[in-house]
């Protein structure tokens, strides 16, 4: 399971950002990209199921890192944020299964 956490912590990494500049290339400039997140009923349904997904991911994030000793788990929050729930959890997983395997060993 660690490799496919890790191509999924790079997949996730690199498609939404290969998404999200191929909407600029198609549509220059980022004002009103809010307003399209919000701008129909599925929109608003992905965006809200992503906003709960990732509120419910920081408290499992923050209480494994402290049962398992991961001390960086602050940055899977600001990989959250900044890249995406797509990067963030897989990566996170990867870095809890080596810390479950290392426990093991």
């Amino acid at each position: 399971m660690k490799i496919f956490y890790l191509v999924a912590a790079i997949a996730g990494g690199i498609a939404p950002y290969a998404v999200y500049f191929g909407f600029l290339a198609y549509v220059p400039g980022s004002s009103g990209a809010l307003s399209l997140a919000w701008g129909n009923a599925i929109a608003a349904a992905t965006l809200t199921d992503f906003t709960i997904s990732c509120l419910v991911f920081w408290p499992f994030l923050i209480a494994e890192s402290r049962k398992l000793g991961i001390r960086l788990w602050w940055f899977f929050i600001a990989s959250n944020i900044l890249i995406g729930l797509s990067f963030a959890l897989p990566a996170f997983l990867y870095a809890r299964e080596r810390r479950l395997q290392n426990a093991a060993a």
